[in-house]
C-alpha cells in the first residue's frame, strides 16, 4: 500500500465531491487527512468549471434531489471528457425509484470507473430491485457468492466494483495477459478473518488478498471472462456505529484512484486497506486510552470520539507513521 500512498502524497489530487449532505464535512476532512484536496461544489451552474480543474469526481446519491442529480450529470460528463476517475457510491439505491432511475441513466450515459455499495445495494443495482433496509445491508452471501456478484457487476458496467462489509470485495474485468501476469493466488482464495477475531482490544489492520479468478462468469453469449478479485479484511465493529464511514471511504477511493490512474484496481484496494487499517487503529487507540484513569473525564469515549480517531488514523497512516501492507 505504501507506494500508492507515496503517489497520493506527491500528487495531492484535487477531488470534486458531490456527496451525502449528512457526511460532507467528514468526507472533506478524510481527504485532507490522506493528502488530497477536496472541493464540495454542488450548484449545477458551476459544474463544468469546477470538475474541469479537478483530478477526480466522487458522486454519492445518499441525499438526492433533482438539482443535485442534475449537477452530478453535468459533472460526470465533464469528468468523462477529461478522462478523470469517477466513483459512484450507490447509497440506498434500492430505496426509491428516483435513485434507481438516476443511477441507471447515469451508467448508460457515462463510463464510471468505480461503483461502490454494500451487498444489498450492489444486488439492487444488478437486479433493479429494492433495498427494504434503507441504506443498511439486509442481504447475506458467502464469500464465493459475494465475489461472483462483484464480478458480474464489473462485467456489466465495465468498471471496478467494490462491495463493502465486514470483508470488502473488489473486482475488475481484465484482459488475459494482465490476469496471468498477476496470477499468484489460487482461484477464489481468501485470507479473510472471522468477525470473532475483531475484539475491542485488537488492532486489525487491512489485509489484502488480491487473487485472480479466471472464468468466473459467463456473459449473455456464453463466453467466459477473466477478473482480478480481491478481499480486504480488518476494520472494527465500531465503524458501524459512526454514520458516514462508507461515504468517507468513497472519498478515499477517489483520491487514491486519482493519484494513480494507471493502476486503478491497485489504488482502490489500497484505499480499502487504508480504511480498514484506520478502523482497527482507531479502536486500539480508544481501548488504550480508556484504560487510563483521569478524574477530569466523566464520560468515556464513544462513537463521536471514534470518528475523530478514525480520521486521525488515516492521517498518520498516510503520513508514514505506520508500516502497513
Amino acid at each position: 500500500m505504501n507506494n500508492y500512498i507515496e503517489k497520493l502524497k506527491s500528487r495531492s489530487p484535487l477531488i470534486h465531491n458531490i456527496t451525502n449532505m449528512v457526511t460532507i464535512n467528514d468526507v472533506a476532512n478524510i481527504e485532507l487527512a490522506c493528502g488530497a484536496r477536496p472541493i464540495m461544489a454542488m450548484a449545477p451552474q458551476e459544474m463544468d468549471e469546477v470538475t474541469g480543474i479537478c483530478d477526480g469526481l466522487n458522486l454519492n446519491i445518499g441525499t438526492p434531489s433533482e438539482e443535485r442529480f442534475e449537477a452530478m450529470r453535468i459533472a460526470a460528463r465533464m469528468a468523462a471528457k477529461k478522462n478523470i476517475p469517477i466513483v459512484l457510491d450507490l447509497v440506498g439505491v434500492g430505496v426509491s425509484r428516483f435513485r434507481m432511475d438516476f443511477v441507471m441513466s447515469l451508467l448508460d450515459e457515462v463510463h464510471v470507473d468505480v461503483i461502490k455499495g454494500n451487498l444489498s445495494e450492489i444486488k439492487a443495482v444488478m437486479e433493479h430491485g429494492r433495498c427494504d433496509g434503507g441504506v443498511e445491508v439486509t442481504d447475506t452471501a458467502d464469500e464465493s457468492d459475494a465475489k461472483a456478484l462483484a464480478c458480474r457487476a464489473a462485467l456489466r458496467y465495465g468498471c471496478i466494483c467494490v462491495i463493502t462489509g465486514e470483508t470488502d470485495y473488489v473486482a475488475e474485468l481484465c484482459d488475459e495477459a494482465d490476469c496471468y501476469d498477476n496470477n499468484e493466488s489460487s482461484l477464489m482464495s481468501t485470507d479473510a478473518m472471522s468477525t470473532d477475531a475483531m475484539s475491542t482490544d485488537a488492532m486489525d489492520t487491512g489485509v489484502m488478498d488480491n487473487c485472480v479468478v479466471n472464468a468466473v462468469a459467463l456473459d449473455a453469449d456464453g463466453y467466459t471472462h477473466n477478473y482480478r478479485v480481491g478481499s480486504i479484511t480488518g476494520g472494527h465493529p465500531m465503524m458501524k456505529r459512526v454514520t458516514g464511514t462508507g461515504c468517507m471511504l468513497s472519498g478515499l477511493i477517489c483520491a487514491f484512484a486519482a493519484a494513480d490512474c494507471d493502476d486503478k484496481y491497485g489504488a482502490v484496494t489500497a484505499a480499502l486497506s487504508c480504511m480498514k487499517s484506520a478502523g482497527g487503529l482507531a479502536a486500539s487507540d480508544m481501548a488504550e486510552h480508556g484504560r487510563e484513569t483521569n478524574s477530569c473525564h466523566f464520560i468515556k469515549s464513544g462513537n463521536a470520539a471514534y470518528r475523530d480517531r478514525l480520521i486521525d488514523a488515516v492521517y498518520h497512516i498516510c503520513d508514514g507513521d505506520y508500516e502497513l501492507m
